[in-house]
Formats: structure tokens, sequence, C-alpha cells
């Protein structure tokens, strides 16, 4: 009996070592997998799933400010935007003096998602000296729409671009900033 329990066990050792497997809920063996040239036969991305990093040349000359959109990265709960802006006037300049800096999806025509920015603490209205450039990257909260492909960034937006606030509130709109999924 003791011989009959060492071969069973010596059995199954050598099934597991060559690789075989028992399945028993299985009737039948799988078949192979085979190769389709159906274009029906890939999964589309997930509708949820984040964008890659963004890299971009996007600038915009505006009354002696100068903008640069570099990179957008997108994260669970915010859109992070690389952005340098240099102020080549006589006088400091606001790029969000009425809270009114912004991304906009195109999920809705014209009335598209709103991502507002979460301004740093120490300079909530983004106060650029004369003849400085400021570089850094721009926290906008909220997570992309699953149907946006494009995003505008908007500046001092409530500024009209023919007022004497211009000079000191300038007016930007970086547009074209398509999503690559």
């Amino acid at each position: 009996m003791n011989h009959l329990r060492i071969f069973t066990v010596i059995a199954l050792l050598s099934l597991g070592s060559t690789g075989c497997q028992f399945l028993p809920n299985s009737q039948t063996p799988e078949a192979p997998p085979t190769e389709s040239n159906s274009s029906t036969s890939t999964t589309p991305p997930s509708a949820n799933k984040l964008p890659p990093e963004q890299t971009y040349e996007l600038q915009v000359n505006r009354d002696q400010v100068w903008g640069m959109l570099r990179k957008v990265a997108f994260t669970e709960n915010s859109i992070v935007v690389s952005l340098e802006v240099t102020n080549g006037s006589r006088q400091a300049i606001e790029l969000s003096a009425k809270d009114d800096m912004y991304l906009q999806d195109n999920t809705g025509g014209y009335t598209g998602n709103r991502y507002n920015l979460s301004p740093p603490p120490n300079n909530p209205t983004l106060v650029i000296q004369p003849g400085t450039t400021l570089r850094g990257k721009f926290v906008f909260i909220g997570r992309l729409a699953p149907k946006a492909t494009e995003l505008t960034l908007y500046i001092n937006a409530s500024t009209p671009s023919y007022s004497q606030e211009n000079a000191q509130r300038p007016n930007m709109r970086f547009q074209g900033i398509f999503i690559r999924r």
C-alpha cells in the first residue's frame, strides 16, 4: 500500500515537471490561438484611459509678451501644462489677474469642460516682472474628459484684448492643443 502511494506521488511529480496540467473543470482542450486579418479583432483603448504626456511647440506673441507651451501631462485628478512666458514690457504683468486662467476642452462645442488653474500660494495672480521669464508646470484641476480631443489654454480670458488693462493683464489664447490617445 505504501508503494502505491509513493508511485502515485512520483507519477504526479513527473507530470508536473514535464509541463502537463490537470484541468478538472475542462472537458475539451483549449484550441491554440489563431491569427486573424480582420480589423474588428482589435479592441479599442478604454475610454477612461488617460492619454500619454504630449509635447508641443505652441507659441503666442501678444504686445511684448511671449508664451511657449511645451508639454501637457494628464493625471487622475489634474492636467499639468509646462509653460514659459516672457515679459518683454517695462511693467509687471499678471497672467491670472481675475482668476481667469484655465483650460477648456472641446466636448461641448463652444462650452466644453473647464479646468481651472490651481494657483501657487506664493504668487496667486502669476506676476511676471519686466524683462523676466516665468517657467513652470501649471496645474489645472480635473481629470480630462474621456471624449476630449483638443484643449485651449486661456490666459486673462475676461480681459478684452483692446482694453487699457491688456498691457498689465495680457489676454492670450493657446489653441490647437490636440490630444493624442
